[in-house]
């Protein structure tokens, strides 16, 4: 009796331990859209925000740590096609250091070009490029008559040389937008690199500052990795604090993709600049957020997950901890959401109040568990955290540290699984952890020119699809 007691104990530690303790892995894919789709007629509130918990009980003595499964609705507004494309500004900020000399220059000075023919006369764009300094091509101009050919000239004549000042050329693009109003206008800052920040402001948390001061006026950024030598952790950290999109280029070719999918993007924002406002009652933390920046002021977390789409479906999971030396039950917040709208501040709030009990019986734990919930928990939330734990030891070099993740992910999620009994995770289990291990060993093969080279090009491509995936950028 004591040998199964200790057992269910070890379960229970281990679903709380799940969702908070695996950080990180991803496919090879060059290009990824912002948002999913979906089909059906929604309310009139521009977005609907809904909670899930993955268990309601955690067991008296363990981690305390339990997931909420917060879904973001974008409505899906039908309007006459006048009304419903809404004027874009937007910013690109291209890196011209010598790295980008050859086929990557020419691929973006191209598909620049052919988003400049797409824009309406009605939209605006800016053009900055940077190397060792940072030269304003031009202002943001509305693309009517002779402003759009003015403007392809401007981009044709770019090319590479010299450093990489990222920082002076996102600050740059940024206050381009401090010289005219929004006026209703979806504003994006789109920054392109290909290497290390080596001139100038290089440190993530700074250039993270930086775009999170963006969002205080109302734009976005986004950004684009080129090939195998920039700084990922950078250009994450730069999307994720500007409320915008990071993508990962192995090919330049798929530079014009990008600029389609982000300037579709900005022409149906339901609700832009999303903000999440959570009070922790006392002794209760929000631990992770699906990767985004979690910040606690006078004892609320805030997150800004970006823009919801008209007709769009967001799902993030939020990892709380909650004291569980004692036995009663806890408040996990009543989350509140502002967004913008048609140029107006609107707020929302979820209509269910979640709590959480702490108990001191582990069969009343177990059963508390909502499989599908849980599920979908281990395959968008765990999983993908192992992927980044994967990625980070790769881009380190250390193989077994590696390795070592990936057998207590199996060995964790299995143990919880057994009582469970998720089909969907037994599939992950037995499917999608041996192509991991085999991508591992693979990567660290052969000579240590050709490792480095293979260490560099996995690790972009696993933490970038963990990214998609967590942030539900799919």
């Amino acid at each position: 009796m004591a040998t199964q007691r200790r057992t269910f104990l070890t379960i229970l530690v281990l679903i709380g331990a799940t969702t908070a303790a695996l950080i990180y892995l991803g496919t090879k894919t060059s290009v990824a859209g912002n948002q999913v789709p979906i089909t059906r007629a929604l309310q009139s509130a521009p977005l609907q925000i809904e909670t899930s918990l993955a268990q309601e009980k955690v067991l008296q003595g363990s981690a305390g740590k339990v997931s909420v499964a917060l879904t973001l609705t974008g409505a899906d507004i039908v309007q006459p096609e006048r009304e419903a494309l809404q004027p874009v500004d937007l910013v690109i900020v291209l890196d011209r250091s010598g790295s980008m000399s050859g086929e990557k220059i020419n691929d973006a000075r191209r598909a620049v070009v052919q988003l400049i023919n797409q824009m309406a006369a009605d939209d605006r764009m800016a053009i900055v490029s940077y190397s060792n300094t940072v030269e304003r091509l031009s202002p943001l101009v509305y693309l009517r008559g002779d402003q759009r050919d003015r403007l392809i000239r401007v981009v044709r004549q770019v090319f590479a040389g010299g450093g990489t000042n990222l920082g002076g050329g996102l600050q740059s693009g940024i206050d381009l937008f401090s010289q005219t109003e929004a006026d209703n206008r979806q504003r994006r800052v789109i920054l392109i690199s290909d290497g290390l920040a080596n001139q100038g402001i290089t440190s993530p948390r700074a250039l993270g500052a930086m775009a999170a001061r963006a969002t205080e006026k109302n734009l976005g950024v986004s950004t684009v990795g080129v090939g195998y030598d920039f700084n990922e952790v950078l250009m994450t950290t730069i999307a994720d604090h500007g409320s915008g999109s990071y993508y990962f280029l192995e090919n330049p070719a798929a530079f014009a993709e990008v600029f389609r999918q982000e300037f579709e993007a900005a022409r149906n924002v339901v609700a832009g600049m999303v903000e999440l406002r959570i009070p922790l009652q006392e002794g209760v933390k929000l631990t992770n957020a699906g990767g985004y920046p979690v910040s606690v002021k006078n004892g609320v977390a805030i997150i800004r997950p970006g823009d919801v789409l008209a007709g769009q479906q967001r799902r993030i999971f939020l990892t709380y901890q909650i004291p569980a030396e004692e036995l009663g039950e806890y408040g996990l917040g009543n989350i509140q959401v502002s967004y913008h709208h048609q140029n107006e501040l609107r707020h929302a709030a979820a209509t269910k109040t979640l709590t959480v009990s702490c108990v001191q019986d582990e069969k009343e734990v177990v059963a508390s568990i909502d499989k599908e919930v849980w599920s979908e928990q281990v395959l968008k939330e765990d999983f993908n955290n192992l992927r980044e734990k994967v990625a980070d030891a790769v881009r380190e070099g250390r193989k077994d540290e590696a390795l070592k993740v990936i057998e207590e992910y199996e060995t964790q999620t299995d143990m919880i699984n057994r009582s469970v009994g998720s089909t969907a995770v037994t599939e992950n289990l037995q499917d999608e952890l041996a192509p991991l291990r085999q991508s591992v060993e693979k990567t660290f093969a052969g000579a240590p020119s050709a490792v480095m080279e293979k260490r560099k090009q996995q690790a972009k491509s696993l933490q970038y699809e963990s990214y998609r995936l967590r942030r539900d950028k799919k």
